[in-house]
């Protein structure tokens, strides 16, 4: 099977990313490509969900199968192909961005990014309803291209590792359940080592995955989720500063103040001034 779609350039020219060629190949044993550097001036995404391949990348020949993938930058030199005894059940995209975007921002200072990625994380449905707007497509379909899109690279980022070095999907599952327990408990006062211990990490490691999963620090998810909590109190109750700075995780108001109004741009007064009923 061969399925492929070209779209047209979009009518909006600010959408954040866009697919512009994107297509679902399996038992496809002719699926190789050779492109020179500078060749192709988008981005090339490929999931593997079937079937055995392989790429080149700095001269070495590395097996790409069920649960792998590659992400090369623009005008990047290219060498990949299927195994034309075990093709690929392969869906890619080629696509364009406004915007430096987190996942890029790694791949745009290398030749490709080999990673493996969750196959349970429904990526593949992303894909199909991507399809199914390229194959009927109409002006109207481009806002949801583009956050289909968007999700897409997000998810992939969040559940994805570098092939060398990546470790399993059940160890990285426990670093967002551990960011779900920091936030319903955010008052408590939490430390990088109290926080790692959730997952079993040491806290470099937990460090480290924490921040490629979630996109920030804990330390600083921490502290967004405190003053989450902060604002909520802030406008739906009669509490005093110094409770909201307690009752937040804060264990000093004039710290809470201090890092309220770094965030938000006001003291806790005002912004209760302005939003609170």
């Amino acid at each position: 099977m061969k399925k492929q779609w070209y779209l047209p350039t979009p009518a909006f020219s600010k959408y954040v990313c866009y697919p512009e060629f994107l297509g679902h190949y399996s038992h496809f044993p002719q699926h190789t490509e050779r492109r020179s550097e500078g060749f192709l001036g988008n981005y090339n995404l490929h999931l593997i969900f079937d079937g055995e391949g392989y790429v080149f990348h700095e001269g070495e020949r590395i097996p790409m199968s069920r649960g792998r993938g590659f992400l090369y930058p623009k005008s990047a030199y290219q060498y990949y192909g299927s195994d034309p005894g075990k093709p690929w059940d392969v869906r890619w995209v080629h696509f364009s961005t406004e915007i430096v975007l987190p996942l890029l921002e790694e791949v745009d200072q290398s030749r490709a990014y080999l990673f493996t990625f969750d196959l349970e994380a429904k990526l593949d449905e992303l894909f199909e309803e991507m399809y199914l707007l390229s194959a009927s497509y109409v002006t109207r379909n481009e806002p949801r291209l583009s956050a289909l899109l968007y999700e897409l690279l997000v998810k992939l980022l969040q559940n994805s590792e570098p092939l060398h070095g990546s470790v399993p999907h059940e160890v990285r599952q426990s670093i967002p359940s551990a960011a779900d327990i920091i936030h319903v408990e955010c008052a408590r006062p939490w430390s990088l080592e109290s926080m790692a211990r959730l997952t079993g990490y040491s806290s470099y490691h937990f460090l480290r995955l924490f921040r490629m999963v979630m996109g920030k620090t804990p330390n600083r998810y921490l502290t967004d989720c405190r003053l989450t909590r902060a604002k909520l109190l802030l406008v739906s109750t009669g509490l005093s500063i110094a409770q909201v700075a307690t009752q937040s995780g804060f264990a000093q108001s004039s710290y809470f103040i201090k890092v309220f109004r770094k965030f938000e741009g006001v003291s806790p007064v005002k912004y209760r001034q302005a939003f609170g009923s």
